[in-house]
């Protein structure tokens, strides 16, 4: 009799304990809210905002894009073209230039991407095969050869991500492999294999080529890195050398990619819904955009330009920004609050709409705008006189100034 009772007590508590697994899995609601759009101001999720001018030397000058930014340890870093690094206090004064281009054992042939470790400083820079890792001062530490392991050259090494001194995962760039990733020790011995779910694998069966809704997409998220795994519903957590959980759900409903023939020449025009470049994470918040197709949704309209710079009529977009709340489940798409701008609705300084660029691990939100864009917006729109004094100190030729938002923690 004791023994049925333990039995009992066991099945409750694992019961109980799936309850709370699935409890905790957030739904990501896309399908219940298409067609609906709002104008989202920066007050609602954040508490100020920060413009920085970075400053301007003949080694400090920034050229454009600014797409490969981290913000760790009170310093900014900023990828030039594929060979370095500019580095920056979080008041913008220029600290130095990080650049060990070349051919050596100690150097990379191109900077392709890099990571800035939060805790220790430590620069990790991807190139062409390998990892180089660097101190905080730029001095060379090791490099990391991913192909000396056959269960992970096999696939294509692509990207590392750190998630605690003796776990790693390695993504794969192989198209082909049912896996998109693997978790592996300090000694890139592999422990586990991400999957590719059934669904997923049946999308690539079924289209005759290559699409970019099939790569799998990583970011790092404190001490895990999360992955949507190709075009599966399932947004996936690594943080353990045991298993990949299920952290979201994005509800694709009736405009899931499976429900349409994805071999039709012009995919862009069919009415389901996809991830659209990175995704933000912070505390409280995820910030997505994504491809709407033909939905009936309100489009992104922005300036189109020629050759010459000249303006050149609009052009419209099926694409929208979005943000979920992760304490409250709510889910919202973002409507642009003017024409040519897209974001959050700069209700602080009048400034000009906000999205992220990288989300720092203290919940800082940045982004960087040319000087000659925020001088030509403060000639052109009603924003404080904070926002005037700073545009009246800068000239065209001047660094960009970094957007530096601190978001709400509830």
């Amino acid at each position: 009799m004791k023994k049925i009772i333990f039995i009992l007590v066991i099945l409750v508590l694992f019961s109980c304990k799936q309850d709370n697994e699935t409890k905790s899995i957030k739904i990501i609601d896309l399908a219940g809210n298409v067609g609906k759009t709002e104008i989202v101001t920066l007050s609602q999720i954040a508490d100020d905002i920060e413009y920085i001018p970075l400053q301007t030397t003949d080694e400090s000058l920034l050229a454009t894009p600014y797409t490969y930014t981290q913000l760790a340890n009170g310093k900014l870093y900023i990828r030039q073209s594929q060979s370095a690094i500019k580095i920056f206090k979080i008041n913008g004064e220029f600290i130095k230039t990080f650049n060990k281009q070349g051919r050596g054992p100690q150097e990379y042939e191109a900077l392709y991407d890099f990571n800035i470790d939060a805790l220790s400083g430590k620069i990790l820079v991807y190139t062409e095969g390998r990892l180089l890792e660097y101190n905080a001062e730029g001095d060379f530490i090791k490099r990391i050869m991913l192909n000396r392991n056959e269960g992970i050259n096999i696939f294509h090494p692509k990207k590392k991500f750190k998630i605690d001194k003796n776990l790693y995962l390695i993504t794969f760039a192989s198209y082909k492999s049912e896996y998109s990733s693997c978790v592996t020790d300090s000694l890139f011995n592999v422990l586990y294999y991400i999957h590719y779910s059934q669904k997923e694998q049946d999308i690539r069966k079924n289209s005759q080529r290559q699409r970019s809704l099939f790569t799998p997409y990583f970011y790092k998220f404190r001490d895990s890195v999360r992955i949507f795994n190709g075009y599966d519903e399932n947004i996936l957590t690594v943080s353990n050398s045991k298993r990949a959980d299920t952290s979201f759900i994005l509800n694709y409903g009736q405009y899931d990619a499976i429900n349409f023939n994805l071999n039709a020449r012009d995919i862009s025009k069919l009415p389901f819904i996809r991830r659209y470049r990175n995704v933000y994470e912070s505390s409280d918040y995820i910030f997505m955009q994504f491809h709407m197709g033909s939905l009936p949704h309100k489009p992104r309209t922005m300036l189109k330009f020629l050759r010459g710079g000249e303006k050149g009529g609009t052009l419209e977009e099926p694409i929208t920004g979005s943000v979920f709340n992760k304490k409250t489940g709510e889910f919202k798409y973002i409507d642009q609050p003017e024409l040519n701008q897209f974001g959050f609705a700069e209700d602080f300084e009048g400034g000009p709409a906000f999205w992220p660029l990288y989300i720092s691990e203290e919940d800082y939100m940045i982004d960087i705008i040319d000087a000659q864009k925020f001088i030509d917006y403060a000639q052109t729109h009603k924003v404080s006189e904070k926002y005037k004094k700073i545009a009246e100190g800068l000239k065209d030729t001047d660094n960009p100034v970094l957007v530096l938002v601190k978001l709400k923690n509830e």
